[in-house]
């Protein structure tokens, strides 16, 4: 689950009272998928696979990490 608490702790970088749910799918080959879900519509953030995430892979992780966040300042602007 590093890949969820890497993802989850990205959101909460930028919407610190965001409420972040896992909905974990176990199919081949393995996702990360962020959606943001603005009263009722749902925007894709970021996508990418999971091993982008994991701590071992630390360049990936970290450019993963930079993606996630860029995106979801980008969100955070068009609604405020």
């Amino acid at each position: 689950m590093q890949e969820f608490e890497t993802a989850k702790s990205s959101i909460l970088a930028v919407f610190p009272d965001a409420n972040v749910l896992s909905n974990r799918i176990d199919s081949y080959p393995i996702k990360v998928i962020i959606t943001a879900q603005v009263g009722s519509t749902r925007i894709d953030v970021w996508s990418g696979r999971q091993q982008s995430l994991f701590r071992k892979n630390a360049s990936q992780r970290k450019k993963s990490i930079a993606e996630i966040k860029e995106r979801l300042e980008e969100l955070k602007e068009d609604f405020e």
